[in-house]
């Protein structure tokens, strides 16, 4: 009887190590793509990953009121989010900044580290 108690404790411990770590990972990934510790990815999260380069919306991305106009959709974020942006801003070529369309509102992500 004892024996069993000890194997089942065991195993018990050997999931909720598993668990822990799957847990940890995915929040690690999270974090890595968005800047989150979070285990989704938000709509619009901290940092946006477009085009090779990071764009900072901040930790708690206020929506703002800017048109789409003269904006083309260009991809989505971790989230499910539309990434809207225009041509490029810089001689380089690097689009500057982008809007993410996500629960009826749009929000505005500055590109980080510069051109």
């Amino acid at each position: 009887m004892k024996r069993g108690k000890r194997v089942a404790g065991a195993v018990l411990a050997a999931v909720i190590v598993v668990a822990l770590a799957v847990v940890g990972i995915q929040a690690w990934n999270v974090h890595q793509m968005t800047s989150d510790w979070a285990l989704w990815p938000k709509a619009v999260p901290s940092k946006v990953q477009f085009s090779h380069r990071d764009y900072q919306c901040g930790s708690n991305p206020t929506p703002i009121t800017r048109s789409l106009e003269g904006l083309a959709k260009r991809g989505r974020t971790a989230g499910g989010a539309d990434i809207y942006a225009a041509g490029p801003d810089a001689p380089s070529g690097t689009v500057t900044w982008i809007v993410i369309a996500a629960n009826r509102a749009t929000y505005t992500c500055n590109l980080m580290g510069g051109p």
